[in-house]
């Protein structure tokens, strides 16, 4: 019996026959041509046959996802038209570059190019070039797509995946998928989630050895075992059997009100970055937007989306959810998040430094057009604006005046927008919950955001490996901030928001409830679990559930 460590990316308990699947990308061959005319032509009549075997994948996707999730593989002909892709293709062959030769070194420099942005969102969607590409070079070599066919289930290793190869398993006989490489927000992981396969990924070990051989994959663990012995398969398969019961339970929540048993309300709302994310956040059954990270619309760009860009995108979120609330904040930005454009200089500790709502008022053209844009959009729905990183009173007073003057330009511009947007505030800082009494007199809401929080109060940077047996999410001065906070909201009559990994701690569930929070922002694939944490809680003695905690 041996265990693997990874880390999980799409949760439950696969048992079975594992097969090692060979990427042949790497096996491209390299020569001179004599005749560029004729590459040419080979390489074009190769783009015409890889776009049909694209959207051959694309209908096998639609019998096993939604159209939405399907269309990743519509987006790959794209990336296989894009013009910097042709280019270099061409380029290579003009200089005597056969066309297999040519395809891969312009996927790999174009994909090394998003692999260097900050953002993982953006550097995953270099395995879609791959991806791409991959089709074509099978094509150009006369290569059929390897697949397994194989009548029993079986779980699939890999150093790597694409999202071609994900689909086009057998259906029914899929477990799972274990790879050395991949990421979080790959296609391929997201595939994986969407058709409710444990997935794991970055095992630092060969899996081809262990081709054949029996295992276990645990993917809320991250943990493979392979030849498991009597003791643990009995174990994994009660494991199995009870997760399988848990998911059953969570898609019961969906529709049900967000009340404990003795019939206390928390709203329970989705934290998205994208805006893709709003269908994973209805179909969750999320009550609205609790945040919508805006910055990310503004990273990685040579230039700052326009107004006409960002009215659009704040629009469509809004309209998404027309009758419930959305929470914008306004882009929270910083060294090393890919807004080069604004001439943010790099620092040795972001974290500390020109990053939020410090960013917007030091650039008023930047802020005053998102405030503009947000403005427009809010006449679509109930819209709610959130200042990041807030440590002083005059910073949300400077905010207020400047939305005066939005107000009124819109107004002589004869452009619509709603009197109700409400303005909330982000305690992120020790000093922001210090001075919340204050803070909460003058906006309508405020946010409390956990990971940031902890991160100040404790000075713990919370991503470095070095302190993770130091870092203590649960210390009872955090638990004394968040009280504070919450109690100086409500004596002034305001709305409270949590967000944070914390937040998505079912553990947490029953204090954050006894504290009294309105909302709990959460990922949209965590919704569910909390929504059952909460029907599962009695709060009717608070002060019991908070004793032994302050």
């Amino acid at each position: 019996m041996k265990e693997l460590i990874g880390k999980g990316v799409s949760g439950g308990i696969a048992i079975g026959k594992l097969y090692f699947h060979k990427n042949t990308f790497l096996d491209i061959p390299d020569y001179e041509i004599d005749d560029i005319e004729a590459e040419m032509s080979r390489y074009r009549k190769g783009m015409k046959l890889a776009k049909v075997q694209l959207n051959k994948i694309y209908n096998n996707a639609l019998e096993r996802l939604t159209k939405k999730e399907s269309v990743i593989f519509q987006t790959h002909i794209m990336i296989l038209e894009d013009s910097k892709f042709v280019e270099l293709i061409e380029t290579a062959i003009n200089k005597k570059n056969n066309a297999e030769y040519a395809v891969f070194h312009a996927s790999l420099k174009l994909a090394n190019m998003f692999k260097e942005l900050d953002d993982e969102y953006f550097r995953a969607r270099a395995n879609d070039i791959v991806d791409a590409a991959h089709i074509l070079l099978q094509i150009l070599q006369n290569k059929n797509a390897v697949t397994l066919n194989e009548d029993e289930p079986f779980i699939v290793a890999a150093s790597d995946l694409l999202p071609s190869d994900t689909i086009s398993f057998k259906k029914g006989c899929l477990l799972g998928f274990i790879t050395n490489d991949g990421s979080q927000n790959s296609h391929t992981s997201i595939l994986a989630r969407t058709m409710g396969v444990p997935s794991i990924i970055q095992i630092h070990e060969p899996l081809a050895g262990f081709n054949g051989k029996t295992a276990i994959i645990d993917g809320q663990l991250g943990k493979v075992i392979i030849d498991p012995d009597k003791n643990m398969m009995a174990l994994y398969k009660a494991k199995r059997e009870r997760y399988i019961k848990h998911q059953h339970l969570l898609k019961r929540q969906y529709g049900l009100p967000s009340e404990t048993k003795n019939k206390q309300y928390i709203r329970l709302s989705a934290d998205i970055g994208r805006i893709e994310d709003i269908e994973k956040a209805k179909s969750n059954d999320a009550e609205g937007v609790g945040i919508y990270r805006s910055e990310i619309l503004f990273m990685n760009r040579k230039k700052c989306p326009d107004e006409s860009e960002q009215f659009e995108t704040y629009k469509s979120i809004i309209k998404a959810f027309s009758s419930r609330d959305v929470v914008i904040n306004t882009a929270n930005g910083g060294s090393g998040k890919g807004m080069d454009y604004l001439d943010i200089p790099h620092e040795k500790n972001p974290a500390l430094g020109y990053k939020g709502i410090r960013i917007s008022l030091e650039n008023q053209d930047f802020f005053r057009t998102q405030l503009r844009a947000l403005y427009r959009a809010s006449v679509y729905g109930k819209l709610s604006i959130l200042l990041p990183m807030i440590c002083s009173l005059e910073e949300i007073e400077y905010v207020k005046r400047e939305i005066k003057k939005i107000k009124s330009e819109l107004t002589l511009k004869g452009q619509k927008y709603s009197d109700h947007v409400k303005l909330g505030a982000m305690i992120e800082t020790p000093a922001a919950a210090l001075i919340s009494d204050e803070i909460c007199k003058i906006v309508d809401f405020i946010t409390i955001s956990t990971d940031n929080l902890i991160q100040y109060s404790l000075a713990m940077d919370r991503e470095n490996q070095k302190l993770i047996d130091f870092y203590r999410p649960y210390h009872p001065a955090i638990k004394k901030l968040v009280k504070m906070t919450i109690d100086n909201a409500h004596k002034n009559g305001k709305w409270v928001a949590i967000c944070g990994e914390l937040v998505a701690d079912t553990a947490v569930t029953k204090v954050l409830l006894a504290l009294k929070a309105d909302e709990l922002v959460l990922r949209p694939s965590n919704i569910l679990k909390i929504k059952a944490a909460v029907r599962e809680a009695d709060t009717s003695e608070p002060n019991k559930i908070l004793e032994n905690i302050f």
